[in-house]
């Protein structure tokens, strides 16, 4: 996933991180199952809003998007890095779906584009990666930007009011085999001694031919807590705002959720500046699975 108006405080910014995890990605995440948990939620969101139309924020590789096309949307996404932005339109190919996938990061979103979008994502973790109260509200403006006047904005991110609170450093281990080859994903976080600011480590262990190799990249996140994301969003035009603790629709305990994941619509009179202002998208197929 990306975060545009790249920051970078020790360890490496967010495109450089994503370039280096490359094809990486898509062994780390196990995307099946990902997105059999996540589609009804993410259905029925688009179903709320009799969407047409759908923008991936931060796509990585694209597997959102092309899940969005599938269901006869008209799907577009984004990166910061080019690298996640080749392998997602190689993903795309693969499922025999169009999508619409460029270069840009947060804050790039309408310039990018020139339509707008009944709903927009912005999907694992990636709003973290901004790392100061000007970027995060730059790139939710951004996001109002490309949204429709009372379309629907989804953000997933982790539940770092519960992760400071416990100072929880590892994630469950990511495996892949195929065939002979073997590839583990240690996901390590650290915590500075104060602030919001933490370190976010990638070790992936290789075997290939019978021996072990490994790398590692860090790069900073900022844990942004529940308060912060709904007073941000409230700013930046968009209201209804709903918070919870899965995609299975679980209220947010913030204690033991794992996830912090938050919808909103866009405000249908919040004004956008004239170098803002896109015409509404063109008809969607007919096949589209979300009609109003």
């Amino acid at each position: 996933m990306d975060a545009g108006m790249s920051q970078r405080q020790d360890g490496i910014d967010a495109r450089a991180f994503y370039d280096g995890l490359g094809v990486d990605y898509d062994l780390m995440v196990s995307w099946e199952g990902r997105l059999e948990r996540e589609k009804a939620f993410l259905g029925r969101i688009c179903s709320d809003v009799g969407a047409r139309s759908v923008l991936d924020a931060a796509c990585g590789t694209g597997m959102h998007a092309a899940w969005f096309a599938h269901q006869g949307l008209r799907a577009a996404g984004a990166d910061v890095s080019p690298v996640m932005i080749e392998r997602a339109r190689e993903n795309a190919r693969a499922a025999q779906v169009d999508v619409d996938f460029r270069v840009a990061g947060f804050g790039e979103l309408a310039r990018a584009f020139p339509s707008r979008f009944d709903v927009t994502t912005c999907l694992g973790n990636s709003l973290p990666h901004l790392l100061d109260d000007a970027s995060l509200s730059a790139a939710l403006r951004d996001f109002a930007a490309v949204t429709e006047p009372g379309g629907a904005l989804v953000i997933q991110t982790r539940n770092y009011d519960g992760l400071l609170k416990k100072r929880t450093r590892f994630m469950p281990v990511s495996s892949r085999v195929n065939g002979q080859e073997e590839t583990l994903f240690l996901r390590i976080t650290d915590y500075r001694d104060q602030g919001e600011l933490i370190d976010f480590t990638v070790v992936t262990l290789k075997k290939r031919s019978g021996a072990w190799s490994q790398s590692a990249r860090t790069t900073p996140l900022r844990a942004l807590r529940r308060q912060t994301m709904e007073s941000a969003l409230q700013a930046a035009g968009f209201t209804q705002v709903r918070v919870f603790g899965g995609y299975d629709s679980s209220p947010l305990d913030e204690t033991a959720s794992a996830d912090l994941i938050i919808t909103a619509r866009r405000n249908e009179y919040s004004r956008t500046s004239p170098s803002m202002a896109t015409p509404n998208l063109p008809p969607a197929s007919p096949r589209s699975r979300f009609p109003r």
